[in-house]
């Protein structure tokens, strides 16, 4: 039979941990954001405004991401 090396009394009682805290509407949209928009947008998207549609792809589409990207990024860290 297994044996842990550990004594009964080192078992007894949870272990201890952080507690845990739940991530809040504002941070959830921004872990979205970060993990599903923003990767996508590097490949390109559409900016509409007053009726008008631009079309921004190739090295500009990458640019506007990763600035995006590192702007989600501080504001996640000032929601912590």
């Amino acid at each position: 039979m297994w044996s842990s090396g550990l004594d009964s009394e080192d078992l007894e009682g949870p272990a201890s941990v952080p507690e845990a805290r739940l991530a809040s509407v504002r941070e959830q949209a921004i872990c979205y954001a970060l993990s599903r928009h923003v990767p996508d947008m590097a490949h390109g998207f559409v900016v509409s405004v007053n009726q008008r549609h631009w079309q921004v792809s190739g090295d500009l589409a990458t640019r506007i991401a990763s600035l995006i990207r590192e702007a989600l990024m501080e504001e996640l860290a000032r929601t912590e």
